[in-house]
């Protein structure tokens, strides 16, 4: 009896490999066509359309502003740098510039946004226009992508990378409805299996000593240049620079859900943590499980609905600031600061590196294999790690090969399997990890003349910074 198998190509094919993922310094056609699938995914299979208006977040707009918002900001771009005039219809401009983003602490205190309609157009006007928009960035595709001039590149950079975060920005804000329906064609997770393997592969989270170091941080991007192979950034990623930190030992791997003591108001211990195991710090580390009397009647929302508690527990956390440096205090230990956190991702990256190089070593003859292969001789490899990277690679850019990101996955993945290493950049299981810097300007900041907005609005607000 033969069997019959299914094949299918992946619609968002997002590649976690630098040469694949930056082939280029502007975004390809295939990069928008993979980033068009999956906000329509969400757009029009994630949310109902009786929910169009719906405000999932109250200080937010509603979730069809962002469907009207994100080609309306791409045109806006492209309309500076072209020249030419907008799409129609135009006077969406004035509806769907900037959307709402209060501080929560003080919903009074609201940076300038545009102005919400009494009634807003109909999705199909909206989604004809987004197909204008979409077609017109195209037609600046026709040519070879280095004809494109670099200050319209930038406008088709800049909305490219906007899309990508407000596609995070609806799923956030879908994450808090009951109505959401689980993302199309996707396979149901079994949550329980996938539980019982993370279980039983967990390791101890180690400690790990991060010496001093000299850190770059940043890139540098001329605003008015005209090298179209150099890579954008924003302007809170400018100047290049570099900063010395301190020695300092970290965790290998995130905090986990479980890990989070239920109710710190009392003395309740969920995890067994013993003061002072570790000989160099008075941090506390895993030792029991939550008691099963605390996990019944608790979920975890996600994409898929609610997820409960107990098939959640290896998953990394994720909470506000406030919350998750309490947590870490509790535990004996801090929020690194953004350079410090910087430092654990070069210091992790070099370890692999050293890892790869000793792979590479061992899978070469060495030295006394001279006469063999013809008379060539081999030997282990001798240039520096940083040229294990792929030729031509930017340093601004890392291997994203088994990390959670590019919807891979629609849920937060296991960590509790990587105490034993330094987790890196885009290692934290699917989550944004928080640092204790607040966000002000440094040293050659300046807004970047594009969208002068960016950064500068919230510049004088102590936001601490995310990376992931």
């Amino acid at each position: 009896m033969a069997g019959l198998h299914m094949l299918a190509k992946p619609k968002m094919p997002f590649s976690l490999i630098p040469a694949a993922y930056v082939s280029s310094a502007l975004p390809t056609l295939a990069d928008w066509e993979g980033l068009w699938t999956a906000w329509d995914t969400v757009t029009r299979g994630m949310i109902p359309r009786e929910e169009l208006l719906g405000k999932p977040i109250k200080l937010r707009n509603a979730c069809i502003f962002y469907i009207g918002h994100i080609p309306t900001f791409l045109d806006i771009q492209l309309n500076k740098t072209t020249k030419t005039p907008p799409t129609e219809p135009s006077d969406y401009a004035s509806i769907f510039e900037r959307g709402i983003d209060p501080d929560v602490d003080d919903p009074q205190q609201c940076h300038s946004h545009s102005k919400i309609p009494d009634e807003w157009p109909p999705i199909e006007q909206i989604l004809a226009y987004q197909e204008k928009v979409r077609e017109r960035l195209r037609g600046l595709y026709g040519g070879s992508p280095e004809d494109i001039p670099r200050d319209v590149g930038r406008a088709i950079w800049c909305g490219f990378e906007h899309e990508c975060m407000h596609l995070e920005t609806l799923l956030y804000m879908l994450l808090q409805s009951d109505k959401t329906p689980p993302p199309p064609h996707t396979v149901w997770p079994d949550f329980e299996d996938s539980a019982n393997k993370a279980r039983a592969a967990r390791v101890p989270n180690q400690w790990f000593d991060i010496p001093a170091q000299e850190v770059t941080i940043g890139m540098d991007d001329p605003e008015r240049g005209t090298d179209v192979n150099v890579h954008y950034g924003w302007d809170n990623e400018k100047p290049r620079r570099k900063v010395k930190v301190h020695a300092f030992q970290a965790k290998g791997r995130p905090i986990t859900i479980e890990e989070v003591k239920p109710n710190q108001a009392t003395d309740y211990n969920p995890n067994g943590y013993n003061v002072n195991e570790h000989p160099h710090t008075n941090g506390r580390s895993h030792d029991t499980s939550m008691p099963s009397s605390y996990l019944e009647h608790k979920a975890i929302r996600t994409v898929y609905g609610l997820v409960p508690l107990k098939y959640a527990l290896d998953w990394p956390i994720w909470a506000s600031y406030d919350e998750l440096a309490g947590c870490a205090s509790w535990m004996g230990g801090r929020i690194p600061t953004f350079e410090e956190t910087r430092s654990i991702y070069a210091y992790a990256d070099a370890l692999k590196r050293e890892e790869a190089e000793k792979k590479l070593g061992k899978t070469v003859p060495a030295v006394n294999g001279h006469l063999i292969n013809n008379g060539v001789e081999e030997t282990p490899p001798t240039r520096g790690t940083e040229e294990l990277v792929d030729k031509g690679q930017s340093d601004l850019f890392i291997d994203l090969d088994g990390a959670n990101v590019g919807f891979h996955n629609w849920l937060p993945t296991s960590v509790t399997g990587d105490g034993s290493r330094l987790c890196g950049q885009g290692e934290m299981g699917g989550v944004w990890e928080w640092t204790s810097s607040p966000l002000r300007k440094w040293e050659g900041f300046e807004p970047m003349e594009l969208y002068p907005l960016y950064t500068s609005k919230w510049a004088a607000h102590a936001l601490g910074f995310e990376v992931g």
